[in-house]
């Protein structure tokens, strides 16, 4: 950042460690069946598929919807079905029953990632200068976030 205008680097760095997170999550659950993905191993653990949904609404709900005009919430039921804590933004699905959520299924949700990744791309090159900084760190949130529910697929 040179005279607190972001360069074309930074944006470019980001943009690469955003995609690169991101496929980390889909080669994890790439072996994973659809029947996989949607079990519950028990009521503390959250669905594969579930964590690739919740991460995707982390970004659409705290960046799109914010720093993106005229961005369109890919589905509005998934602020109540992926969202899980964040009890300011709203109510959410039971987190001993993410299991028995049989839709959406596996392709629809990587239909949603795919639609936030196309927009989050947009947003990292298109930000004006002034809200860069923040929507930055909202970004660099939501990848040690995603990266946190790596882990926990693993450990499922």
């Amino acid at each position: 950042m040179r005279d607190g205008v972001p360069s074309g680097i930074e944006r470019a760095r980001m943009a690469a460690r955003y995609a690169a997170t991101r496929a980390d999550t889909e080669a994890l659950a790439a072996p994973l069946s659809a029947e996989d993905q949607t079990i519950q191993s028990m009521a503390d653990c959250s669905p594969t598929k579930w964590h690739r949904a919740h991460t995707t609404w982390f970004f659409e709900t705290f960046l799109l919807a914010r720093f993106a005009a005229g961005y369109r919430a890919f589905d509005p039921a998934y602020g109540y079905l992926f969202n899980s804590y964040y009890e300011a933004v709203g109510p959410r699905h039971p987190r001993p029953e993410r299991g028995l959520l049989s839709r959406p299924g596996i392709a629809e949700i990587a239909r949603y990632r795919q639609h936030v990744d196309a927009a989050i791309a947009g947003l990292i090159h298109g930000c004006a200068a002034g809200p860069w900084r923040e929507a930055a760190l909202l970004l660099e949130l939501g990848l040690q976030h995603e990266q946190q529910h790596q882990e926990l697929i693993l450990m499922d």
